[in-house]
């Protein structure tokens, strides 16, 4: 959990810095870049909270994760696939988007592990009646 923890903080740390970096200086800064910032902070927050509240919040902060990219993702490839063309990079940003997809989800599995393993009655009874 704590490779999980510092992964998150890395992913978080780079989402957020990614895109003040990419919309710095232009005037449609905050609404642009506010989804991004909102879910790196979140996945900041459930990081640094694990030790207290579990790995729920660090579960939900993948899933916002995900949530994200893949509202990203299908425009971009609607307009690739479909038209009308973007600019120059979308086979690349549509790569890009879909490797982050991946991690998204596997991390969301990992976090979900010992959440599933600390409640015994989320497990399937192995022939039992109730």
């Amino acid at each position: 959990m704590a490779k999980l923890r510092l992964f998150t903080i890395i992913v978080a740390l780079l989402l957020a810095g990614g895109e003040v970096a990419r919309w710095w200086g232009n005037p449609r800064f905050l609404p642009l870049a506010f989804d991004e910032l909102l879910v790196g902070a979140a996945m900041l927050a459930a990081a640094l909270s694990v030790r207290r509240h579990g790995p729920a919040p660090l579960a939900a902060a993948w899933g916002l994760f995900c949530g994200l990219v893949l509202s990203l993702l299908m425009p971009t490839l609607d307009h690739l696939l479909f038209g009308p063309e973007k600019p120059s990079g979308a086979v690349f940003y549509s790569v890009t988007l879909s490797v982050m997809l991946a991690v998204g989800l596997l991390a969301l599995w990992a976090s979900l592990k010992p959440a599933l393993k600390s409640h015994p009655e989320s497990r399937p009874e192995s022939g039992r009646e109730r």
